[in-house]
């Protein structure tokens, strides 16, 4: 008898967590999603055009079909989206706080508290895009080689670029290793908690423009870091030479 309460209140908190969550996940995607439509031909895990799916007008239905938004555990989902010109797919994941389980989430933030190495959790999207760089025959076989028939080349010249959050500044140097390779200055375009990791100034010039200086100031301080790169983020074990084209070759 003494036991009974305590697992009936361990069953609510894990309905009402769960519940939260998925709410708060198909909110966003009530007002996201429909943004990566106009940008992505085919978007979710079913193969459909985002033509063919309805999203409704009001974000306030959360009418997030469960193939579009799909929840990997109760504090993460995932979405998908593919078919943009350069662009091979797009990954999306929204990690939410473990609403469901509240001894887990003290746990976490008092490490947080006490370890420095541990941070505290926190609520955010990722969303990764992988270009193609010239391998559209490779990942998509006949399909690619038909789009590039045109002559239209994704190939480019890589290298490490970002605008990232300050306060995120040093932890991202010291967690990845693509942005240890860059050097920090500040852009008198962007908002002053908003700083440039960046190889070359050349790069910086190319890609600062007004739209994104816009999307970067409307984002707010919420933005941790928008990242382009073509390192790992974990630093490699032995050194590759990267192999460049004839054509390149010969204009170095």
């Amino acid at each position: 008898m003494f036991i009974v309460p305590f697992i009936l209140v361990i069953i609510i908190v894990h309905f009402w967590g769960t519940r939260a969550n998925k709410r708060k996940a198909k909110s966003w995607g009530a007002a996201h999603i429909p943004l990566i439509q106009q940008e992505y031909a085919s978007v979710g895990f079913s193969g459909r055009g985002a033509a063919d799916i309805k999203m409704l007008e009001d974000p306030t239905t959360l009418d997030v079909p469960e193939d579009v938004l799909r929840e990997n555990a109760p504090n993460e989902f995932i979405t998908y989206a593919t078919g943009r010109q350069n662009v091979a797919f797009l990954d999306v994941r929204l990690g939410l706080a473990k609403r469901y389980n509240p001894m887990a989430r003290i746990g976490e933030e008092a490490l947080g508290l006490f370890f420095e190495s541990m941070p505290a959790p926190k609520e955010r999207m990722e969303a990764t895009a992988y270009t193609f760089d010239g391998k559209e025959a490779d990942i998509l076989g006949a399909v690619g080689i038909e789009a590039t028939k045109g002559g239209a080349k994704s190939g480019y010249d890589g290298f490490v670029w970002a605008i990232v959050h300050k306060d995120m500044m040093q932890a991202l140097r010291n967690s990845r290793y693509d942005l240890s390779l860059t050097y920090t200055k500040d852009s008198p375009k962007l908002p002053n908690w908003a700083t440039i990791m960046s190889e070359s100034a050349e790069i910086t010039d190319t890609l600062l423009t007004p739209a994104l200086i816009d999307a970067v100031t409307q984002a707010g301080e919420r933005l941790e870091s928008l990242i382009i790169t073509d390192q790992p983020v974990d630093k490699p074990i032995t050194y590759v030479p990267k192999q460049l084209s004839s054509e390149h070759a010969h204009d170095h």
